[in-house]
């Protein structure tokens, strides 16, 4: 399992759509935190001769951690790479739902044994990433098992493990899995800085909004949250014309060409409208201004 050991040179290309509510004409950003995920995954997946290492990126939510994490690995492992998310803390969920994702034969044995024997078998076979996601929700025997697959002696696994602030907790309380993880990564919220240089580049809709109306944005309703941003921007793409709206060069027919053929232009951003689209978010998130 060789990867790259330089960081990306461009933005991640997000080939499959893994933006909040399949936003159109939104770019995936190459943030500070976006870089040092790749560097890191880089690491854990070439780490003891490409067999693979195990890393934890954990954070609030909304910050961008799984975006990272699987746009990056579309580049870095797009064949290998094994992605659960965690819907059940049990442990047999999860062996089924890895047994699934291998594409092994039938159902999953209900016998524990011989069903992670078989699991074990087909990692033994190719090199394989294991992302598992929400990974804050899993109990202890899960954690343990994730280990045992990564420990075992013949299988070729990097780990990554994608959760919230409390997953970090959660793994420090089991010192078994704790000892072997190589790299830890925490998210946090976007800077005021980072907003203005990311935010413009997010989506056509915010390039030209002035520099004082998106720190005030992020100061009322962001807070340097990705997911936050991903929100306002779908609503407001939506107020300039609804779900088919593409922004400034679309050819989609809410934002149909002019005569001449180029789209018509966007209506200008103005507080008023913003403050309409912030009354639809979840007050308990909002300052007032």
């Amino acid at each position: 399992m060789t990867h790259p050991t330089t960081t990306p040179e461009n933005q991640p290309t997000a080939g499959s759509n893994y933006h909040y509510m399949g936003l159109p004409g939104a770019r995936a950003m190459l943030t500070q935190a976006s870089a040092e995920t790749y560097a890191n995954l880089v690491t854990t997946l070439n780490a003891d001769a490409g067999k693979g290492a195990i890393m934890c990126v954990h954070g609030g939510v909304g910050l961008g951690k799984t975006f990272a994490v699987n746009s990056h690995l579309d580049d870095l492992a797009p064949h290998t790479t094994l992605r659960i998310k965690v819907g059940s803390a049990k442990i047999q969920a999860l062996r089924a739902a890895l047994y699934k994702k291998l594409d092994l034969p039938g159902e999953a044995p209900l016998n524990s044994t011989r069903c992670e024997t078989i699991l074990k078998e087909a990692l033994s076979e190719t090199p394989r990433v294991l992302v598992v996601d929400e990974a804050q929700w899993l109990d202890t025997r899960a954690f343990e098992f994730i280990r045992e697959l990564w420990d075992d002696e013949d299988t070729r696994l990097a780990v990554v493990l994608v959760g919230a602030e409390t997953c970090y907790q959660k793994i420090k309380n089991r010192p078994a899995l704790d000892s072997r993880i190589l790299v830890w990564q925490r998210y946090k919220p976007l800077t005021p800085a980072e907003v203005l240089t990311v935010i413009p580049e997010y989506h056509p809709l915010w390039a030209d909004v002035p520099t004082d109306e998106l720190l005030w944005i992020d100061d009322v309703a962001c807070h340097g949250n990705f997911r936050q941003w991903a929100k306002i921007t779908y609503l407001l793409r939506e107020q300039h014309g609804g779900p088919g709206t593409k922004g400034a060069g679309s050819t989609d027919p809410t934002n149909p060409p002019t005569p001449h053929g180029a789209a018509a232009p966007l209506p200008p951003y103005s507080r008023d409208l913003m403050r309409a689209i912030l009354s639809r978010l979840d007050p308990t998130q909002r300052h007032t201004d």
